[in-house]
């Protein structure tokens, strides 16, 4: 544990999970872009005015949702999603409404969608089947009729680009075998070396080569006045977008633990009754006592967090509250109130001072340079909850605690997604995500609202103690 503590003050602590970002497009009047990120957990839309101001989440869902693109009147935005279970092509407004569904796929995918110069018809490539190596070209109107393929089937197409004469372009690539598991090496560097760009009129006809080479990719996509780039590229490992030589977001300073500087809590009132239990025994109500948790955001951007105990005849024994920062989840001030110990800790922007009352002991004052970050265990769960991680991933981020060691230090805690749950709440179901500490305790999250539904941890030789929602049902299984 100390040599955690010693790595953790020598480098800023990191979350495993990678954040990136890809596919900007620059809205008609070149104010804001649309791009696609792992900012909350899968791949999601998001825009961003060009000063890095007014970052906003346009679709919400679980599936991946990527490669947007405006329509040259700036009112609806093409998307690949797959939240039907294949990738398919949907539309929605420039604020994430009406979303509609334009594809149906149920083994390929389509993918790289673009407006006609007149918005009335959307250019996309795909294939039926991803086992087959060729894609092809299609067009259909943007309100998901008119369905027509451009390419010869014969042949991969790929790269499809409106030119400004309202004509399309995209490589014709001949992969001489139909399925990926029958092509070898040779046959790859056969299929580049013959790649042609094609072109061909809206309504099929003048199917021609035009360039024996391939047109190269540009990855820096142009502004409308064509005086700026937008593109996203990776600087030491963390990925970033970009305009110009500027950041926009990302990069180090977003770094790994964005998903937290960016994420919401929910506001909730909610109520945990204690439990106890030996660890391979049947948990039972404790001694009545519970807890009253509310979430609620205030002014300047933060968010309190409190926990009030009672005990069976609902006095109040205890309280601990946290404040966040402004316009971050990291933690500004916390105390504890109780009869037997208190202690309250303040982190401002270089100095953390904490003032500690043990039972028993002498009353510790602490103050120091603040070291990195740190994070309200409550925060974490909620926000790496609403992210929908896979099993098995580990979550490293810089805590503390206000007992047992010196409090104005940051360490290092882990939590790992150990499964997927349901629990219930009368005859309703409850999907939570399971997440257990370094230390092995446990915690029920709410994979939609991020709110804790039930928690474990130590209570002393070979025994648990248990925070349940009200009204849950507790749980069979518990390891």
């Amino acid at each position: 544990m100390l040599l955690l503590v010693l790595l953790a003050l020598q480098t800023p602590a990191q979350l495993t999970r990678q954040i990136e970002f890809y596919n900007p497009d620059w809205s008609p009047d070149g104010q804001s872009l649309l791009f696609e990120s792992t900012l909350d957990g899968k791949f999601a839309i998001y825009t961003i005015r060009v000063d890095g101001s007014g970052l906003r989440r346009l679709t919400v869902d679980t599936a991946n949702n990527e490669q947007p693109r405006w329509s040259h009147d700036g009112r609806r935005i093409v998307f690949s999603s797959d939240r039907a279970g294949h990738g398919d092509l949907y539309v929605m407004n420039p604020d994430g409404s009406g979303q509609t569904r334009l594809t149906t796929t149920t083994s390929g995918g389509y993918y790289q969608s673009s407006f006609s110069p007149d918005g009335n018809w959307i250019l996309f490539q795909g294939r039926p089947d991803f086992q087959e190596t060729r894609d092809r070209v299609y067009l259909i109107r943007s309100d998901g009729s008119g369905w027509r393929r451009l390419s010869d089937s014969a042949y991969g197409a790929e790269g499809p680009r409106w030119t400004p004469d309202g004509s399309i372009t995209f490589k014709q690539v001949p992969y001489p075998k139909r399925f990926w598991n029958e092509m070898t090496p040779a046959d790859m560097d056969s299929a580049k070396h013959n790649t042609r760009v094609m072109t061909v009129r809206p309504d099929g006809s003048g199917l021609r080569a035009v360039s024996n080479q391939p047109a190269e990719d540009d990855h820096k996509v142009r502004s409308p006045n064509g005086r700026h780039f937008a593109y996203t590229k990776s600087v030491d490992g963390a990925s970033g977008l970009y305009v110009d030589e500027r950041l926009l977001i990302g990069g180090r300073g977003v770094g790994p633990l964005g998903y937290l500087r960016t994420a919401t809590l929910t506001p909730l009132r909610d109520t945990l009754d204690t439990y106890e239990s030996p660890h391979e025994g049947p948990i039972v109500r404790g001694a009545g006592a519970y807890v009253v948790r509310e979430i609620r955001p205030v002014r300047g951007h933060r968010w309190d967090l409190v926990d009030t105990w009672y005990d069976s005849t609902g006095r109040e024994t205890a309280r601990q509250y946290a404040r966040t920062a402004s316009a971050a989840l990291s933690t500004e001030l916390e105390t504890v109130r109780a009869p037997k110990d208190s202690a309250s800790m303040l982190v401002t922007a270089d100095r953390v001072t904490a003032w500690v009352v043990p039972q028993g002991s002498a009353p510790r004052l602490y103050d120091s340079a603040a070291i990195g970050e740190r994070y309200d265990l409550v925060v974490v769960a909620s926000a790496i909850a609403k992210t929908h991680p896979a099993a098995g991933t580990v979550f490293l981020y810089p805590a503390h605690n206000l007992y047992g060691g010196s409090p104005v230090q940051t360490s290092v805690d882990s939590l790992r997604v150990v499964r997927r749950d349901t629990l219930y709440s009368g005859q309703v179901p409850l999907p939570v995500l399971v997440l257990e500490r370094s230390s092995g305790g446990q915690i029920w999250a709410d994979e939609t609202t991020g709110a804790e539904v039930l928690s474990r941890g130590n209570a002393g030789p070979a025994r648990w103690w248990w925070h349940i929602r009200r009204g849950v049902t507790p749980p069979r299984v518990r390891n």
